[in-house]
């Protein structure tokens, strides 16, 4: 057993789903029996580096009851107690990406709740935070092997602390969102769906540790293309995090696979 792994407690009368616990700067990282104590380790591992320079978005997060659960190689999303009741998007939600807006009907319209959660995600960001053992080890077996999405989803957390706890800086990244619109940066990407997945796209090639991104032939994959290409999203992440692209037991830094095999094309944004 993983040292300092806890015990959750279930409710009264109940029989627990999660029975492992760890902690990453105050904040819980909690898994059912059936997830390796390793998963845990990683992903307490890299959350503890991204909020590393700033301890009083780490401290936001805490006040505000974030945790973090780890799905197992056999489990989903809804899976986990908190997401038993969710519901697919309706077709106006604003967080749907391009291409989902244009085909909902096939795309979303025709699964139920549980087919559409299961075929649109491993992990989700926010106050319940769901990442995927297969993803925070690297195993192959991962449906996005090549980049980290623990990095990705915990990015919006980061982020939701900085509106919280830093309004000043979150308005200037709102700010930078906008101006990248107007230049056409990352067009069609899908750091251009959200002001949250500007940033979280971004934090992922800060840390090394996304896949390959080409726009119009100008290829971004590590964080000196991120500074060449968008010098401003740069500067408002080096505000949040220590002036390092490594995270402890990050399985995807600087790995071959954030390069896809065959040719480069001139864009990798999904063509709808």
């Amino acid at each position: 057993m993983l040292a300092g792994c806890a015990t959750v407690q279930p409710a009264s009368g109940d029989e627990p789903f999660y029975t492992k616990q760890v902690e990453a700067a105050g904040i819980p990282i909690r898994s059912s029996a059936r997830v390796s104590d390793e998963a845990l380790t990683a992903s307490r591992a890299m959350i503890a580096d991204m909020l590393a320079h700033r301890p009083d978005l780490a401290a936001q997060l805490v006040r505000q009851d974030y945790t973090v659960s780890v799905i197992g190689l056999e489990e989903a999303l809804l899976d986990l107690p908190e997401n038993a009741g969710w519901r697919k998007p309706a077709r106006d939600d604003p967080r749907l990406t391009r291409c989902e807006r244009i085909h909902y009907d096939e795309r979303i319209g025709r699964l139920t709740d549980r087919e559409y959660w299961d075929a649109r995600a491993r992990g989700i960001g926010g106050q319940r935070t769901a990442v995927a053992e297969e993803d925070v080890l690297g195993l192959p077996i991962s449906r996005y092997y090549g980049e980290t999405i623990l990095v990705h989803e915990f990015a919006h957390n980061v982020l939701f602390a900085i509106q919280a706890a830093d309004p000043a800086l979150y308005a200037e990244v709102e700010a930078a969102y906008a101006d990248a619109r107007a230049q056409r940066l990352w067009f069609n990407e899908y750091a251009m769906t959200t002001v949250q997945e500007y940033w979280a796209e971004g934090t992922q090639f800060w840390f090394d540790s996304n896949k390959l991104v080409v726009v119009d032939g100008r290829r971004v994959l590590n964080h000196d293309d991120l500074a060449a290409y968008d010098p401003a999203l740069y500067a408002l992440l080096a505000r949040a995090y220590a002036p390092t692209h490594r995270l402890t037991g990050d399985p995807f830094w600087m790995h071959p696979a954030r390069v896809p095999p065959g040719p480069i094309p001139e864009n990798t944004a999904e063509v709808c």
